[in-house]
């Protein structure tokens, strides 16, 4: 695993710890969601799933949602880098697990691809539905076809029009505040206490 040096090296002009305003429209109902069904504060975690950083924050993410998840929504919101030869075909993956399965498949998918991050090619992705109830046909015409590619796309031009410089994964938005890196438990749990 890298070191925090390391993984904070790519966060760029947004420090760890820097606070952006963001003017945050509502967060659409299709996309994958834990936590709160009527939650006081909505966290929407941007990532790719070829990104080391964004599979570093995945155990603080949890625990932040064992803790506040009566009383939060995760939201998850894709950003696949370009440099990143697999990001898109994982995400157009997990949003199929998504379309077959709903929020809990989605989630369980997610975790396998942070987990398997260094073999995420198409095979791979239908390797990986065999654990589950996802029917590899469907995917495999998914990824084929690009069915969940304009999604993916969607979040990715969202995040874009913001127009941060240094912007990189994984990202949250907290209320309406953007926050960048690989934070501990305890940083983003404070992130979290702090908008609530």
């Amino acid at each position: 695993m890298p070191s925090r040096r390391e993984l904070l090296g790519g966060v760029g002009a947004l420090a760890l710890g820097a606070c952006v305003p963001v003017a945050t429209a509502s967060v659409p109902p299709q996309l994958p969601r834990r936590g709160a069904d009527k939650p006081e504060l909505v966290v929407q975690e941007i990532g790719d799933y070829q990104c080391p950083f964004c599979a570093a924050v995945q155990p603080a993410v949890k625990r932040v949602m064992q803790t506040y998840g009566e009383r939060v929504a995760l939201v998850w919101r894709d950003y696949p880098i370009a440099r990143h030869e697999h990001a898109m075909g994982a995400a157009e993956a997990a949003r199929e697990a998504k379309a077959q399965l709903g929020d809990e498949g989605f989630w369980q998918y997610h975790d396998v691809l942070f987990r398997n991050q260094s073999t995420l090619a198409p095979a791979d992705l239908l390797r990986f539905a065999e654990a589950f109830a996802i029917d590899r046909t469907r995917l495999r015409r998914a990824l084929e076809l690009g069915i969940h590619r304009d999604g993916v796309l969607s979040d990715k031009r969202e995040i874009d029009a913001l127009k941060l410089p240094g912007f990189g994964t994984p990202a949250f938005i907290i209320g309406a505040d953007l926050f960048v890196g690989n934070y501990s438990y305890e940083e983003l749990a404070g992130l979290v206490e702090n908008a609530l």
